[in-house]
């Protein structure tokens, strides 16, 4: 007759050890791989905002403290906008989007408006120069009536203020 051994257990299913590693390696493909599943839809107002104030003062700072040019390319038509060196390679590469709920309706800079519907450069000049601008935008949103916004890049810092409304002036 076959002797059981009290230590060991016939009975199905995992140990803990064996449930802590499933759950540890779960986690680490969710803190992997959720990131970039929410980079998959169309950015919104808030993210595309950030994103060209972060470019901003980060193409200001280029200019002054690396005295090197850097432009903020806008097209209207193809909904895109991009920072680019002026060193770097003229070839067309894609822009970010502005999404699908944002359309440019207009270009101000320097005090002259700029048609809505050709590509516009904002130069950030060696030194740290760069013109007052505004770039105003319709956020059709989801449902409800669309918004108007207006991004005022300032001279002094390169630093942009998001403005609700079309603000085409200091007050």
């Amino acid at each position: 007759m076959p002797t059981s051994n009290p230590g060991m257990r016939n009975r199905p299913g995992f140990t803990l050890i064996e449930l802590s590693v499933v759950l540890f390696l779960l986690g680490l493909f969710l803190w992997l791989v959720a990131p970039r599943l929410s980079a998959l839809g169309s950015p919104s107002r808030d993210t595309v905002f950030r994103e060209i104030a972060a470019g901003s003062e980060e193409a200001f700072d280029t200019a002054l403290f690396e005295k090197k040019e850097v432009r903020l390319l806008i097209d209207p038509s193809a909904g895109t906008y991009r920072f680019r060196a002026a060193g770097e390679s003229t070839d067309p590469v894609p822009g970010k989007p502005f999404g699908e709920t944002l359309a440019v309706t207009g270009i101000r800079i320097g005090g002259e408006d700029r048609p809505p519907d050709i590509l516009t450069e904002i130069r950030y000049l060696p030194g740290g120069k760069v013109p007052d601008a505004r770039i105003f935008f319709r956020d059709s949103g989801a449902g409800g009536e669309p918004t108007l916004w207006t991004l005022h890049i300032n001279a002094v810092d390169g630093t942009v203020e998001v403005l609700e409304g079309t603000i085409a002036g200091d007050a």
